[in-house]
C-alpha cells in the first residue's frame, strides 16, 4: 500500500464546540481530495485541551488518528504532529478554523506541479468573529514582494501546505509571550524563506480565520509580542 499523499493536521486546545463547525470542514477537503485520488492521512492533536474541547472526542472521530501533547503552545502541537506523519505532504488546520473544500486537493496539485520545493498558502483568508477583514497571501515570487514586507509584519498564516521534511527541518519555534516573544508562524515564515524556501498562494482557495477572546493572536496582541530575532528582521538578507 502506498504511503498517504497528504497527512492533514488539526490541532486543538481551548476551541470547545467552535471544534464542531472546524471538524465538519476537515473532513469534507479531506473527503474533496479523496473523491480526486489522493491518499489523505487525518491527524488530530489535543493539546492540554479544556473540558469542553474534550468532550467534542467523547466519540470516535472517523479514521483519524488522536495524539495528546501537552505543551499548551499551538507550533509545539504541529510539531508533535509532524513526528508522527507519514505523508508526501503536511496541511494545519487550527480547531476554531475553516478550510475551503477544496484546499488540500488543489494545494496538492500546485505544490506537485512546481519543479521546487514551495510552501503553499490560500489565495486568501476571511477573518471573521472579533474582527472581519480579508487577507490576501501574496506571492513571494511575485516582483511586487519584499523582504521589508515581513520584517514589518506577517505576510502567511500558519495553515500552509509543503512537503513534510520542509516541516521537520524547520521546526516551529515555542512561543514565550511571558518574555515579549511570539508569532512562531511569522518567526517560521521569515526563517523558510530565508533559507530559499518560496511561499505562494494556491488561485481559487481560502481560509475562514477566526478571530476569539483567548487565542494565541488575541494573547500575543495583548502582551504586545514581538518575532524572534532572524536573519530578516535582523537585516543580514538585503
Amino acid at each position: 500500500m502506498r504511503k498517504p499523499d497528504i497527512s492533514a493536521i488539526m490541532t486543538c486546545h481551548s476551541e470547545g464546540v467552535l471544534v464542531g463547525p472546524s471538524l465538519k470542514s476537515f473532513f469534507q477537503a479531506i473527503q474533496h481530495a479523496r473523491h480526486h485520488g489522493l491518499i489523505v492521512e487525518p491527524i488530530i492533536v489535543l493539546d492540554r485541551p479544556t473540558e469542553a474541547t474534550e468532550r467534542q472526542f467523547s466519540r470516535p472521530i472517523e479514521d483519524a488518528s488522536i495524539i495528546r501533547t501537552n505543551e499548551g503552545d499551538p507550533g509545539q502541537a504541529r510539531n508533535a504532529a509532524v513526528k508522527v506523519a507519514s505523508g508526501e505532504y503536511v496541511s494545519f488546520l487550527d480547531g476554531d478554523d475553516l478550510w475551503s473544500d477544496n484546499w488540500l486537493y488543489e494545494a496538492h496539485r500546485f505544490c506537485a506541479s512546481n519543479p521546487t520545493n514551495i510552501i503553499a498558502h490560500s489565495e486568501f483568508n476571511v477573518v471573521f468573529g472579533m474582527v472581519r477583514a480579508i487577507w490576501w497571501h501574496i506571492d513571494s515570487t511575485d516582483s511586487s514582494f519584499k523582504l521589508d514586507h515581513l520584517r514589518f509584519g506577517n505576510c502567511w498564516d500558519a495553515m500552509s501546505f509543503a512537503k513534510l521534511d520542509i516541516y521537520r527541518n524547520y521546526p516551529f519555534k515555542k512561543n514565550q509571550i511571558s518574555t515579549g516573544f511570539g508569532h512562531e508562524d511569522w518567526h517560521w515564515n521569515c526563517v523558510t524563506l530565508d533559507a530559499g524556501i518560496q511561499h505562494r498562494p494556491v488561485e481559487g482557495t481560502i481560509h475562514f480565520k477566526r478571530r476569539r477572546k483567548g487565542s494565541q493572536m488575541a494573547l500575543c496582541d495583548a502582551n504586545q509580542a514581538m518575532v524572534w530575532p532572524n536573519p530578516i528582521s535582523s537585516y543580514s538578507q538585503q
